[in-house]
C-alpha cells in the first residue's frame, strides 16, 4: 500500500483509500445545503417560530398530560358516585311508590 503525506501536516501520513473514506465528509461539511442552513435557522429562532406559529412544545405536551390524568381521576370518581346516587335514586322510587299504593 502506498501511503502519502498530507500537505501542511507534518510526521503524519495517511493512506490514499483512509483519503477516500474521509472525503464524503469533508464535501459534505463545506457543501452549503438547504437543511443546514434551516437548522441553523431553527436552533437559533427555535422560540420565536413555536410561539408565532403556535406549536406546542414538550413542556406544554407535559402540561396536557398531567391535566388529562388528573380529569381521568375524576371522572373515575364520579363514575363511582354515579353507581352509588343510581342505587339510592331507585330505593327512593321504591318507597315512593309505597306511600302512593297507600
Amino acid at each position: 500500500m502506498t501511503v502519502y503525506k498530507t500537505p501542511g501536516m507534518t510526521g503524519e501520513k495517511h493512506s490514499f483509500i483512509d483519503t477516500l473514506k474521509e472525503a464524503p465528509g469533508y464535501i459534505d461539511q463545506r457543501l452549503p445545503t438547504m437543511d443546514k442552513d434551516l437548522d441553523q435557522y431553527f436552533d437559533q429562532n427555535l422560540p420565536a417560530v413555536i410561539e408565532e406559529w403556535g406549536l406546542i412544545s414538550s413542556v406544554h405536551l407535559q402540561e396536557l398530560e398531567r391535566r388529562l390524568s388528573r380529569v381521568h381521576q375524576q371522572i373515575d370518581y364520579l363514575e363511582k358516585g354515579r353507581t352509588t346516587l343510581q342505587a339510592r335514586a331507585g330505593a327512593l322510587e321504591k318507597e315512593i311508590r309505597k306511600l302512593e299504593g297507600l
